[in-house]
Formats: structure tokens, sequence, C-alpha cells
């Protein structure tokens, strides 16, 4: 099946996962082992209008029409941009803020989104995601303990 034409019907609703950064979410999901974002999400990270410029911008395996399950449980149908999309986009439409935009995804929504769905052996170390209050933090699950990294550390003794 081409991952351009993915569609779903109400019956088979999808479940993204849900990101934030600096309070504002991103719903990302893995299709066929690859990752996929919501576009209205990604333009409100990055404070800029999607929609209407991808399609011209990008190529028609880059974006594709699926319908999630929203907040309450019902239907929503939403544009998703693939990964290479995303990276895309963020060189596009240049702003200094993307950097750290791309190095948030790369570095935690990816390989969290990968961890979750359990292609990884139960004893290698697992990336995590703890949440509160609309925050979360990326650390590793290993041993039976949960280990931050260092460049995290910060973040972790203003919450303390």
């Amino acid at each position: 099946m081409s991952i351009s034409s993915f569609t779903t019907s109400t019956q088979t609703l999808l479940n993204p996962t849900h990101f934030y950064r600096h309070k504002r979410r991103l719903r990302a999901l893995l299709i066929e082992g690859q990752p996929w974002f919501v576009v209205r999400d990604l333009g409100k990270l990055m404070q800029a209008f999607l929609e209407e410029r991808l399609a011209r911008n990008l190529d028609p395996d880059q974006l594709c029409r699926a319908v999630l399950r929203d907040d309450n449980g019902l239907a929503e149908e939403v544009e998703l941009l693939s990964e290479s999309g995303v990276y895309a986009t963020l060189i596009h439409f240049h702003h200094p803020e993307n950097r750290c935009i791309r190095q948030w995804i790369s570095h935690s929504v990816v390989p969290s989104l990968r961890d979750a769905s359990g292609s990884v052996s139960s004893d290698a170390p697992r990336r995590r995601l703890l949440r509160w209050e609309q925050q979360q933090l990326s650390v590793l699950d290993w041993q039976g303990q949960v280990w931050v990294p260092l460049g995290e550390l910060p973040q972790v003794m203003r919450i303390g």
C-alpha cells in the first residue's frame, strides 16, 4: 500500500502519541514503521501556517491524510507529514528556532515513537517520556533505573 494514499475508516481510528514543547502539542504516530506528524501541530510549533504551502513545496509521498482519534475520542481527519517532510519543512521555512525543533524531533520524538512500538528488545535501554503539567522529559529506563541525559539535568533541577 502506498503511504501517500493511506486512509482509514472511522472504525479504525489511529491513536497518536502527544509530545509537548513549550506547552505546544505535536501529535505523531508510526504508520508502517515510519514516523508521521500532524501538519497543523507542527505549524503551531513553528508559528507558521503550513497547510496550503506544503502541497506546493513537498513531494506527494511526504503528505497523506488520515483519521485520528481526537482528545474527546471522536474522529478527526488530519493532514500528516512524513519525517523527511518535517525536516524539509524546517529547512524551507527558515527560522533560528527551527534548529531546536529539529533536534527535539530527531533526538526525542522519533526515538520515543520507535521505542513505544516495541521494536526494541526488552533488556535494552528504552527511551521513556516522563510527563507532568504539559511538560515532558526524555529519559532512559535501563535495569530498573531512570537515567536523565546530562543536557536535560538543568530542567530536572528547576522542577525539583
